[in-house]
């Protein structure tokens, strides 16, 4: 079985890392500012300042075909382009923005090629000018809470976030997988139950669920886009990891993979504290990653060979 596990990778077995971010560089793409402002601002002058050219309500340049699996979270899809994909995530919310994220990405030789291998998507925050002396307190605090061990929630009560998995050549790169975390707003918590069911109506029947402290939900396909059954041969292998932080396990053998994780309510477990949703296509993925790689390095070789004809021409010749 052709696997990758994202963390670190070579292609025939690739990784994707974790966190970070830095901003997208199309002028005209959604999410992208003509310059890097400064000055104080709210979070909606912010937003405003960093969505760019958003159209809402988002839709796709291609559909799902018939029958296909259901494969989306929020409309953003495995196979839609980065620009697509943008859009529909900062039609989410309008305080919603987009960047780059420079720091995870799968160990494929680019070749130098710039290549956008994810994005983050989160709500705006407000922009503070800060003195010397009050950025030297929030270090020491940051500091502090490293030494402690503190957790830090990613998101407030009424927020989301996301993180898109992206390859592809330089400006045609594609979505591979889509992971999207919410919190609930207190005294407006659904139940657990009823987000449960909301996930069932979307995307079928689940290939497996595990209910506990949190309720954990699978569907898993086949690249034919039959679903898995647990006498099958692939049965638990295609399960990934829901988080937005987590990293993307890949495998040649799988195809549409969605998985959900409801969390419950602290003060009540009846009540859901926040849903993950997860989707990716392993198959498909695979194949995007590789033809990717292909291209790079056919191209890189034709640089070779040029670079050895026009030296056998024009080289200087040695001093002996």
């Amino acid at each position: 079985m052709n696997r990758f596990l994202c963390l670190t990778c070579a292609l025939a077995v690739l990784f994707l890392s974790a966190c970070g971010g830095s901003k997208s560089t199309s002028e005209t793409s959604p999410g992208a500012p003509a310059a890097a402002p400064t000055g104080a601002a709210t979070a909606e002058q912010v937003a405003e300042q960093m969505r760019g050219n958003v159209k809402c309500p988002a839709t796709a340049s291609t559909q799902r075909p018939a029958g296909a699996p259901v494969d989306d979270v929020t409309g953003v899809r495995p196979g839609i382009s980065w620009n697509e994909a943008a859009n529909f995530v900062m039609c989410d919310n309008p305080l919603m923005v987009v960047a780059e994220n420079t720091s995870r990405g799968y160990n494929i030789n680019t070749f130098g090629q710039h290549i956008r291998q994810g994005f983050d998507g989160t709500f705006a925050q407000p922009r503070v000018v800060k003195t010397g002396q009050q950025i030297m307190q929030d270090m020491e605090q940051q500091e502090m809470q490293r030494g402690e061990n503190a957790y830090i929630a990613p998101l407030q009560p009424g927020q989301s976030r996301y993180f898109v998995s992206t390859m592809g050549l330089p400006g045609q790169e594609q979505v591979l997988s889509v992971a999207r975390e919410e919190y609930y707003v207190d005294a407006k918590q659904p139940t657990v139950d009823s987000v449960k069911q909301a996930l069932i109506a979307k995307y079928g029947n689940p290939t497996r669920e595990n209910d506990g402290a949190s309720t954990y939900l699978w569907w898993e396909y086949d690249p034919s886009g039959t679903q898995i059954t647990q006498a099958s041969p692939l049965a638990g292998q295609c399960s990934i990891n829901v988080s937005p932080d987590a990293a993307t396990n890949l495998s040649t053998a799988c195809g549409v993979t969605v998985g959900a994780l409801i969390q419950a309510s602290p003060a009540n477990p009846g009540l859901a504290h926040s849903l993950a949703v997860n989707s990716q296509n392993g198959a498909q993925d695979m194949a995007v990653l590789k033809s990717t790689q292909d291209t790079l390095q056919n191209g890189d070789n034709a640089r070779k060979a040029n670079e050895l004809n026009d030296a056998s021409k024009n080289a200087s010749k040695p001093t002996l």
